[in-house]
């Protein structure tokens, strides 16, 4: 879908400027008026202003900044020091300071005049009325009433006073400029540097207050910490009585129990091993006790010198009795001594085996014993370091509560002796860069500048009042309009014109003035009615309309003059026509051709009369009228019978033109009824007056009847406030000696002339 960009057309809005032009004038006037007198009467205000400079760091000497922490590098600090020197507590300290509660300045003195007498005598007297009127219904508040209206007395005051001041920052600086206005030149000057001074002031009053509590807070503080500290001091030496520690737990303690645990460790597993060993070797020998002979492959036998020797000489024994024996029997007593020997050797023997195996038994006990003892000890010092781990964390514990509160009391201690020496020390962050001066000149008003803003502003105002009232014209003033909104042919306009009031002739006093095509052939509006006849004449391609029904969508449209000059000219042209007056509610026709309308259409309509009875030759040549006739009861039925037909069809025969004038028709049916009859309808349309959503509605009203709609005639136009858009039509006119003539206006009317306004019904 393709959207047209409706172009902007200058000539509209010159229109529109022109047509209100008065408007414009009267606004742009009254407020350019307005504004001069308020440049030159208004009182002189002059502007004082002083430079201060807010540093970003605190300048202390001591570490009071933590304490008083600021951060003063963001802009959301100078913002807030604005506002501060804005506050209404700054302000109530600049009054109490110069007595502006009595200052001329906020509480001028009363004119002297009669005017201003009189009218503070008014006031004084309605304020005591209403106060004895008020003490009739209320008492015992008097006192409180008083202190309510000093209250907002001074209230009121302070809103006065700071309404005045502004704060000017200076961009990429930390420099300010606090700007005071005052009618006093040299009020202005002290209040803006009382201002300073007292933001200045209020800024180090804040800052040893909160260093004041600082003080009084940590004093409460210390008393706390010092309480405690005593308290966890005293715990401590209580659990160190309790427990019997001398010396403090340290990593030297654990370390010595930790090797001694570790060494007696090392001593149970080497106990261990021993007995062990012992004990196998004691199982051993045990276990060959009744074998002598295996009894020589334990260690501690095979190594035992004694049995050793035995054994050598049970070896020389063996060797003799083997000697012996090849020369002796078993019986020889040499061999009886040997074996004795022998005997006794291996007594001998068995007794050592004995003694090395409870040597050996002996050894396991004592393995055995020391391994026990070993393990004890290991048992006992376990306990020992777990009984002294345990003993070390409610030390430690009771330790570190007795530090963590020395600690804390020292250092508020510390800070204590900080912030009092700080306490004593009036330094601040803000300076006094650039003590105001009593101005020289005001600053308002400014006459120059008042006075080109008062005329730009009272024309623009003028303008958006004309386009504003323009906007709210929903009404049909131009061609445009016609093509735009309703979507019609445009036929012509209609201009106001004059009419000729002392007709001389006597057959044309007959006619209604309003006939100005008549009257006055060669005017301007009878050439707007001869262009709008041509414009009807060929406004159907096949054939021109032989019945033309001529109405309005509202009442006052002027739609019976239009009908009756565009008959005029129709009958001028050479055609025999006929008007008909089918306006059975509001007949005029007859009045503006001063015939009687006691007989017409309603006549012919009910078949009383035929239509040689009813239709009147008038003084213009080949124009015929049918008057109304009697206004009947129903004039809608009368109107929608099969007689309107056939009378139409009749008149068709005789003329070749047949003008209808009908009511209006949003008003009544009757116009609906009889554009189904004719060839085409002419929709007459008062320019300015008639809105866009009636005219609208009637001709979709026609179009749903399927009525052809021949277009529109925009009656009453003003041409002389509309002359620019409309002096290309009417540049050159025939003016009434028939001469062309040249002209827009006529600045002076002649005293035989009236003016007519073609909207109004005769």
């Amino acid at each position: 879908m393709e959207f047209i960009e409706e172009k902007i057309d200058i000539r509209e809005y010159l229109r529109v400027i022109m047509k209100r032009r008065w408007i414009i004038i009267a606004i742009s006037s009254l407020i350019f008026v307005a504004v001069v007198i308020h440049a030159f009467t208004a009182t002189p205000i002059f502007e004082a202003s002083t430079r201060i400079i807010i540093d970003k760091e605190n300048p202390n000497v001591v570490s009071i900044q933590e304490v008083m922490a600021v951060d003063a590098s963001g802009t959301d600090y100078y913002q807030t020091q604005y506002k501060i020197i804005e506050s209404r507590s700054v302000a109530r300290s600049v009054i109490k300071r110069l007595d502006l509660d009595k200052s001329e300045e906020f509480f001028p003195k009363p004119d002297d005049n009669f005017i201003s007498v009189m009218m503070g005598s008014v006031k004084d007297g309605l304020k005591s009325a209403i106060v004895a009127v008020t003490s009739l219904f209320v008492t015992g508040r008097k006192k409180n009433d008083e202190a309510e209206e000093k209250e907002e007395s001074n209230n009121s005051l302070v809103s006065s006073f700071l309404s005045r001041l502004k704060i000017d920052p200076i961009r990429n600086s930390r420099l300010v400029d606090i700007k005071y206005q005052a009618k006093d030149p040299v009020i202005a000057a002290k209040i803006v540097n009382t201002i300073s001074d007292a933001y200045i002031d209020q800024n180090l009053e804040t800052k040893l207050a909160a260093i004041q509590n600082a003080v009084k807070w940590l004093h409460s503080r210390i008393e706390e910490e010092r309480k405690k500290v005593e308290t966890a001091e005293q715990s401590l030496l209580r659990y160190k009585e309790q427990q019997g520690i001398i010396t403090d737990f340290s990593s030297n303690t654990e370390n010595i129990t930790a090797q001694k645990l570790a060494q007696l460790n090392q001593q149970v597993v080497d106990a261990e091993s021993l007995r062990v060993e012992a004990e196998t070797r004691y199982k051993q020998a045990k276990a060959l006790e009744g074998n002598p002979d295996m009894l020589d492959s334990i260690p501690q036998v095979l190594n035992n010198e004694l049995i050793r020797q035995i054994k050598t000489m049970e070896v020389e024994l063996f060797k003799k009795m083997s000697e012996f024996s090849k020369k002796y029997g078993s019986n020889h007593p040499q061999m009886v001594a040997i074996q004795s020997e022998l005997n006794t050797l291996q007594a001998r023997k068995a007794q050592e085996i004995n003694r090395v195996i409870n040597s050996l038994n002996n050894e396991y006990k004592v393995a055995l014993a020391k391994e026990n003892s070993f393990k004890a000890a290991l048992y006992g010092q376990k306990r020992e370091s777990l009984s002294l781990n345990q003993k070390a964390i409610e030390y430690t514990v009771l330790q570190r509560e007795a530090q963590s509160a020395k600690e804390m009391y020292d250092l508020l201690i510390k800070r204590f002796k900080e912030t009092s020496l700080t306490e004593d020390m009036k330094t601040g962050n803000v300076r006094i860069v650039d003590k105001a001066e009593v101005p020289k000149n005001p600053v308002k008003p400014r006459k120059g500048l008042n006075i080109i803003i008062g005329l730009i502003v009272g024309l623009g105002a003028g303008l958006g009042a004309a386009f504003f009232l323009e906007y709210l014209d929903n009404t049909i003033k131009l061609p445009e309009d016609i093509k735009r909104y309703l979507d019609i042919p445009y036929l012509g306009i209609i201009p106001i014109y004059l009419t000729n009031r002392n007709i001389a002739n006597e057959g044309e006093r007959a006619l209604a003035p309003e006939m100005v095509t008549f009257h006055s052939p060669k005017s301007i509006s009878s050439e707007a009615y001869r262009g709008i006849r041509t414009n009807i004449l060929f406004s159907s391609a096949d054939k021109e309309p032989q019945v033309v029904l001529v109405s309005s969508a509202g009442p006052q449209e002027g739609k019976t003059i239009t009908s009756t000059n565009i008959a005029i000219t129709m009958a001028q042209s050479g055609n025999k026509v006929v008007l008909i007056d089918c306006d059975l509610r509001r007949p005029k026709v007859h009045k503006l051709f001063g015939i009687k309308k006691d007989e017409g259409m309603t006549n012919l309509l009910v078949g009383n009369r035929k239509i040689d009875d009813v239709i009147f030759e008038t003084k213009i040549p080949g124009l015929h009228v049918i008057p109304s006739g009697p206004i009947p009861p129903n004039p809608s039925e009368i109107i929608g019978s099969g007689r309107m037909k056939e009378l139409l069809d009749k008149l068709r025969l005789d003329f070749n033109m047949i003008i209808i004038d009908s009511p209006p028709i949003a008003a009544v049916t009757d116009s609906s009824i009889l554009a189904k009859s004719a060839d085409g309808v002419v929709l007459v349309i008062r320019a300015g007056e008639t809105a866009r959503e009636i005219v609208r509605t009637g001709v979709e009203q026609l179009k749903s009847i399927g009525a052809h709609v021949l277009g529109a005639v925009l009656n009453g136009v003003d041409t002389a406030n509309d002359s620019y858009y409309y002096y290309q039509y009417y540049y050159y006119y025939y003016g009434e000696d028939g001469e062309t003539k040249k002209g827009a206006r006529t600045k002076r009317k002649p005293e035989f002339l009236n003016r007519f306004s073609s909207n109004k019904e005769v």
